[in-house]
């Protein structure tokens, strides 16, 4: 690993990223043996352990199962308060996934997170064509077209497939807007 990423990654597997769930495991149970009221325990899990994966999931596509490894004690110490108790799951996490203004309580959906960070990378290849990292990738992987007609060969990098997965969530946003161009 290098600055908390895999360095030889080829193919992705649920047990590339195991250190990210390893880790945000064990900062849950080291909080297991204080007695945080509900609203404690939301706070502490939306700061620190949703923080832990926010850089790897910028450049490479997580598995569902690695999703749900890093979601799943986050659930199980919310409702406990431990990562050993067993207790009832009142609401779905899902529905605890739900933005505040929805309903919900506004934890983060990790794999859509992971898509909408994936997304900021063609967003600047969009609003900065003429970067160094733009150039390269034009250059290699869509030299006669555009970004969003681009594809992911059979022989891209982990990080190219991760970033066209990305584009989807980025063309939901995207709007075209007439004007006189000032």
């Amino acid at each position: 690993k290098y600055l908390g990423l895999p360095t030889a990654v080829g193919r992705i597997t649920s047990g590339t990223f195991d250190h990210i769930s390893e880790r945000a495991r064990g900062k849950i149970q080291g909080w297991s043996e204080k007695l945080l009221a509900c609203a404690g325990r939301e706070v502490l899990l939306k700061t620190v352990v949703q923080a832990i994966p926010t850089y790897p999931m910028s450049t490479f596509l997580m598995t569902k199962k690695v999703c749900k490894s890093i979601t799943s004690p986050m659930a199980k110490y919310f409702w406990s308060s431990s990562l050993d108790k067993k207790a009832m799951h009142w609401v779905s996490w899902k529905d605890m996934a739900t933005p505040k203004c929805n309903g919900g309580m506004g934890f983060r959906d990790l794999q859509q997170f992971n898509l909408d960070m994936l997304g900021k990378h063609g967003w600047r290849f969009l609003t900065n064509p003429n970067s160094l990292c733009a150039r390269v990738l034009k250059g290699r992987y869509f030299p006669y077209s555009d970004f969003k007609q681009a594809t992911a060969p059979k022989s891209a990098s982990a990080t190219w497939k991760a970033i066209i997965a990305g584009r989807e969530a980025l063309e939901i946003g995207l709007i075209y807007r007439v004007g006189d161009g000032s």
